[in-house]
């Protein structure tokens, strides 16, 4: 078998099949398995037949990608039986049995051929006719409903919980007289700056936050929707935004590009401050090369990123904001990061969109100050 990975709609059997070669991972594994789902839904009624080649083993990042994101996609996609091919006795049965068996209904078979009476066995297809129904359903197709939509409906308590939190935050601007929000892998505590911004003579401080999982090394995994719950809170309209290492980079178009207030904010910093606080910047190149990273970690879009959708290659790097390198110090302002290797140092930054610059500056310097 080759080392590559190809699929193609076979139109004589009704199959998609998918043929996975040797050495074979990541981004070049992921892509064409999606590809294939998008096959299937134009084959609407077509089988999906996975022919696996024997020294082909998944690591633990695409095994945990083909959890989450290609098993619910395939469900969703194909509407005939799904077989893998794979030797009679092959030892990775049993891992795929332990791992998937309660999240994807599928048959084995030990080559086209028989994948081929798999899908025209009599019996199965009786069994399946058979098998009484619920509202149109079988208790398995409805168990296999609720595996791959829980989070639709388990989405919606949280959703509530986010438009009224933006009710609160949009409907009531005029009297959070200054908005700070926080989006990284770290839990706020923002008693000690609320106090800090009503020394600045900020009466009702807003400190909305989200708790965002980025690529990373350390095996952390997001929930599915941690990007659309970060990015629904700039709805607040934030007068500052505050990040982590990890996270930051991945939010390019946020981060207020104000070199001369950066400048200001760093000039009137306390001594302390001063030692550990840094500029930080980034180029419209190192934001592409963000979401090609979180594309391919995600399984989401295409992590190579067309040509067509290139809209800026820029490479000059420009201030977006200012890093606390001090972790305690980060501690001091309410943070307590989940990262235990990983790059905890936070990046305050004016945002993007702020309506009041002048009100932001004031705010933002006040915090870094307010460490030391």
């Amino acid at each position: 078998m080759a080392e590559s990975i190809s699929f193609e709609y076979r139109e004589d059997n009704d199959v998609v099949l998918v043929t996975v070669g040797s050495s074979i991972s990541g981004s070049e594994l992921r892509n064409p398995l999606m590809a294939s789902c998008n096959l299937l839904r134009e084959k609407s009624g077509a089988s999906y037949l996975i022919d696996i080649s024997e020294e082909n083993t998944l690591n633990e990042e695409d095994t945990e990608w083909v959890i989450q994101h290609f098993i619910p996609l395939v469900k969703r996609s194909c509407a005939g039986r799904i077989v893998l091919i794979l030797p009679f006795n092959d030892p990775r049965k049993e891992t795929i049995d332990e791992k998937f068996s309660e999240l994807i209904g599928y048959f084995y078979a030990e080559d086209y051929e028989g994948a081929i009476k798999v899908l025209d066995d009599e019996d199965i297809k009786e069994q399946e006719e058979k098998a009484p129904k619920f509202a149109g359903k079988t208790k398995k197709q409805w168990r296999d409903h609720f595996s791959y939509v829980w989070f639709k409906y388990s989405i919606f308590p949280l959703a509530i919980a986010i438009i009224v939190l933006l009710v609160l935050g949009i409907f009531g601007k005029s009297r959070n007289d200054v908005v700070i929000y926080s989006f990284g892998y770290f839990e706020v505590d923002d008693t000690y700056m609320v106090e800090v911004m009503k020394n600045e003579g900020y009466q009702i401080p807003y400190f909305p936050a989200a708790v965002v999982v980025a690529p990373n090394q350390e095996g952390k995994k997001a929930t599915g929707y941690d990007q659309e719950n970060a990015s629904a809170f700039f709805m607040t309209n934030p007068d500052v935004i505050v990040s982590d290492g990890v996270t930051y980079s991945y939010y390019y178009s946020s981060f207020g590009v104000y070199p001369e207030a950066y400048q200001r904010i760093l000039d009137g910093l306390n001594a302390e401050a001063k030692k550990h606080v840094e500029p930080v910047y980034m180029s419209a190149a190192d934001a592409q090369e963000a979401v090609r990273k979180l594309n391919a970690w995600t399984g989401k879009g295409d992590p190579d990123i067309e040509n067509n959708d290139v809209t800026n290659d820029d490479s000059t790097k420009v201030i977006i904001g200012l890093r606390l390198n001090d972790t305690e110090a980060c501690k001091k302002l309410g943070y307590s990061s989940g990262w235990e290797k990983s790059d905890s140092r936070l990046i305050f930054s004016m945002y993007a969109k702020c309506t009041d610059r002048e009100k932001a500056e004031k705010a933002l310097g006040a915090l870094l100050n307010s460490a030391y």
